[in-house]
């Protein structure tokens, strides 16, 4: 009889005590079986240790209302009783709360590895990237050819840049899903290449632009549902680009995030009332001009809750009309992702068009959006959540 590596033996004999304590609890649903044998027999990377609960950035003051914009996080475990009221605080944003009840969840069952997926894309949400590889090593313990926590890992080692730890994460997931390692590694490629393609710089000639449609990146309004001066500077670049290129539709994008009036709803106010006045200001008309944008140029996207939402919500217009030349509007700081993000969700729907964008404003993207366009871009190509693993179970 071939002998197992005692290195296979302790994990394995460890989960199956855990499982018979659970057992013993009348809890034995919650815990995963485990695999009797391993593809990779011995660990060859280093996991992470445990970490402590982050600290939670200020979440959303509108619980339910915002529970059903686009994208559904967590969806992956609508099913998961043990995990239901989690995916709820993670769709209506409460994340003191969301952080704390996850990690009592982990520590009650260490073997419901679900609550460290959801863990894992939680924190992914709110940039906390060590944090998410070691909710995802904690299910590398117990389960080590787990194909979503060695593909994501994998990932968030890469854009972290420990790329020799990267590396060996995809040759572990290579000897469990070849398909998925070859579709990771592919995408990969395709991010970095997006990420530091030129963002931003579409309106700097405006000689031969030939746009289908403009995309406003919605943009958080007031307290009294005025525009803020961010929203403005974008929607300047809307008028521009729309002004050259007098056929082209106009999206705008954004929900009711953290207010009951959506961002899409308060820029089409805007923009209706002063488009003239921003022409004016760009000096793309006389005073006096009459030139104006016609509501039946615009068209709203009233759901989305972040730059993946938008994307998902313009490209149902983009693909409705079949429109195929699209200017995202974004702040400066916003457009790399806004336009990696875009990209990403058009290469993976097979949609073909081409993407340029245009920044407002002069604060420049900050250290960490350098990272986290990777989170979004995996959220809209589909290679984020454990739903979009599935596929690749043997």
């Amino acid at each position: 009889m071939k002998r197992r590596p005692t290195s296979v033996i302790v994990p394995i004999a460890l989960a199956c005590l855990l499982t018979a304590l659970l057992a013993s609890c009348g809890q034995k649903d919650l815990a995963e079986p485990v695999p009797a044998e391993f593809v990779n027999e011995t660990l060859p990377f280093a996991l992470s240790d445990p970490m402590p609960v982050p600290e939670a950035k200020d979440g959303s003051d509108r619980g339910e209302a915002i529970e059903f914009l686009v994208p559904m996080y967590g969806a992956s475990y609508e099913d998961d009783k043990y995990l239901e009221e989690d995916v709820k605080l993670f769709r209506q944003w409460q994340w003191a709360e969301l952080y704390a009840s996850l990690d009592r969840k982990a520590q009650e069952e260490p073997l419901h590895l679900n609550t460290f997926r959801l863990q894992a894309e939680v924190y992914l949400t709110n940039s906390k990237y060590n944090e998410a590889l070691a909710a995802l090593d904690s299910v590398l313990r117990v389960h080590h050819d787990d194909i979503y926590a060695l593909g994501l890992s994998a990932y968030i080692k890469h854009f972290m840049g420990n790329e020799d730890q990267s590396q060996q994460r995809l040759q572990a997931l290579k000897n469990v899903s070849g398909t998925c390692y070859d579709d990771l590694t592919a995408f990969i490629e395709k991010v970095d290449r997006w990420r530091n393609e030129e963002a931003g710089n579409a309106l700097e000639s405006t000689d031969g632009l030939d746009l289908d449609a403009i995309v406003v990146l919605g943009v958080s309004p007031t307290a009294a549902g005025g525009l803020s001066a961010s929203g403005v500077l974008r929607l300047k670049e809307a008028v521009k680009g729309a002004y050259y290129c007098p056929e082209a539709k106009i999206i705008l994008s954004g929900g009711a995030i953290d207010y009951d009036f959506s961002e899409a709803e308060t820029m089409k106010d805007y923009l209706l009332e002063h488009s003239t006045e921003l022409a004016i200001a760009l000096g793309l008309e006389p005073e006096g001009s009459t030139w104006s944008i016609p509501e039946e140029r615009i068209l709203l996207d009233t759901q989305a809750r972040d730059t993946v939402g938008n994307a998902i919500g313009a490209f149902k217009h983009i693909e409705g009309l079949d429109l195929h030349d699209v200017m995202i509007a974004a702040s400066t700081g916003h457009v790399m992702r806004g336009q990696t993000i875009f990209k990403a969700y058009a290469d993976a729907n097979g949609y073909p068009v081409e993407i340029c964008s245009s920044g407002s404003g002069n604060v420049a993207a900050g250290a960490n959006e350098y990272k986290y366009v990777y989170v979004g871009a995996a959220r809209a190509y589909g290679l984020m959540t454990l739903d979009d693993y599935r596929q690749y179970q043997p």
